[in-house]
């Protein structure tokens, strides 16, 4: 077995991807835990962008969680995260895209809205379209469940999975919500709890909590 390593801090949801794709692969590795807010003379000269994920493959340096991930899947083949055939691949593509360029801005923007109540309604509203259109267009239509792509975990639903287990907070702090209607979505939720890499990764409400409530201590 090649010798692994992963670079990773406790609260980072991107490095929670790379950590759910090794389990998911079956992948041995060490998890070195870095301090971003005291962050080590040694990792900087290490990561290029000083942020987590950064994968150590022997000599190899990989670094941004999404492009690690790609890259376990063309290292260690077994156990497949990625869809058969390109048309399949592309899809799976397009919604690990979303995740990032469509509902990530929109939980940001209300966190970026934190101290303006007024704001708020039109960004629960956006962010309410973004899960409707996650499971009309993505869940309904991609497979019968429970994951994503339909009886298989993939990479698409690590992708997604970290920031559904941080939702919460935005309810909590900031009244957001997942439509009733998306009982999919729900779903795929209560199948992703339920698997190891989840439970090993996973950290509980006020964990995450006490991270969000410093957004508005911040000034």
């Amino acid at each position: 077995m090649a010798e692994v390593e992963l670079f990773s801090y406790e609260a980072c949801p991107y490095a929670q991807r790379t950590r759910m794709a090794l389990i998911e692969k079956g992948i041995a590795f060490t998890l070195t835990e870095v301090d971003l807010y005291n962050k080590p003379d040694w990792f900087k000269q290490l990561s290029p962008y000083g942020k987590v994920p950064l994968l150590r493959h022997n000599d190899n340096l990989v670094y941004e969680s999404r492009i690690i991930n790609e890259y376990l899947e063309d290292a260690f083949p077994d156990r497949p995260l990625m869809p058969q055939g390109a048309a399949a691949r592309g899809k799976a593509r397009i919604w690990i895209d979303y995740c990032d360029s469509y509902l990530m801005p929109a939980l940001h923007k209300m966190i970026a809205d934190r101290r303006e109540p007024a704001k708020q309604a039109e960004n629960r509203k956006a962010v309410a379209e973004k899960f409707r259109f996650m499971e009309t267009e993505g869940l309904r239509k991609l497979g019968n469940g429970p994951y994503w792509l339909g009886t298989d975990v993939s990479l698409v639903d690590l992708q997604f999975m970290p920031f559904l287990e941080r939702f919460p907070c935005y309810e909590t702090l900031w009244g957001a919500a997942i439509p009733e209607d998306c009982t999919r979505l729900k779903a795929w939720i209560a199948a992703m709890q339920a698997r190891d890499s989840h439970k090993q990764t996973a950290k509980p409400f006020e964990f995450h909590m006490t991270r969000y409530r410093r957004y508005d201590e911040a000034a």
